[in-house]
């Protein structure tokens, strides 16, 4: 779990369903990448609602007709630098949760949750840029697919356990769960407070998806 994130051209393995055209040539991908690299750097240079498809293409160094082949906004830009990553963090968390095997919901946490902090930490400030602006993450589709593949990789991992579960309601609970760790996570990454640990805040975690998930008469041993 100490893997750095991958360079953006071995991110960028299959289509993003944003491009307006998908590029074949070696030359037409290395732009793509180039493009959406340089939206990255301005994202956190001056943010998102800085951004404009004039300045990523002068970072990129391409012609503003050639950004718009695959690009027809600003819009589409955030959206493919949102499904690139998000792409890679939904890879790796389920990854994780199908090799898990039968482990407690408390270990499966701590692993998860120290996961996405990591990705976090390693993302060099985009991913606090896209986290601060969550009002214009809910208004893209990227977004809303993270958190439906990343739930149904969570009920996937709790069916394996339900015997030993006590929430009446999977469904349920897989979105109450999700709901209140990502917002955990989210608050202590974008508003830390100092004297918090990232090992404390995953840890507190733990006990509350233990409590939520067990009684503690059926608390695994």
């Amino acid at each position: 779990m100490t893997d750095s994130i991958p360079p953006l051209s071995s991110l960028l393995t299959t289509p993003l369903s944003t491009l307006s055209k998908q590029p074949k040539q070696p030359r037409a991908k290395q732009t793509v990448q180039r493009i959406i690299a340089a939206t990255g750097e301005l994202v956190i240079e001056s943010g998102l609602e800085a951004l404009t498809t004039n300045k990523v293409a002068e970072r990129a160094n391409c012609n503003i007709a050639t950004l718009y082949q695959y690009f027809p906004n600003k819009q589409a830009l955030l959206s493919a630098l949102i499904q690139t990553h998000l792409n890679e963090m939904t890879r790796r968390l389920n990854d994780l949760l199908e090799q898990l095997g039968d482990v407690s919901v408390e270990e499966s946490t701590r692993l998860w949750a120290t996961l996405g902090i990591q990705y976090f930490r390693q993302s060099g400030g985009v991913m606090a840029e896209l986290l601060k602006s969550q009002y214009i993450l809910s208004t893209l589709p990227e977004g809303r697919e993270f958190e439906r593949r990343l739930m149904e990789a969570m009920h996937r991992f709790l069916s394996r356990q339900r015997q030993r579960l006590t929430v009446p309601d999977l469904d349920r609970a897989v979105y109450v769960a999700f709901t209140a760790g990502s917002s955990l996570l989210s608050k202590h990454l974008l508003e830390p407070v100092p004297y918090y640990r990232d090992e404390e805040i995953v840890e507190e975690l733990v006990c509350l998806m233990r409590r939520y998930f067990y009684t503690v008469d059926s608390k695994p041993q």
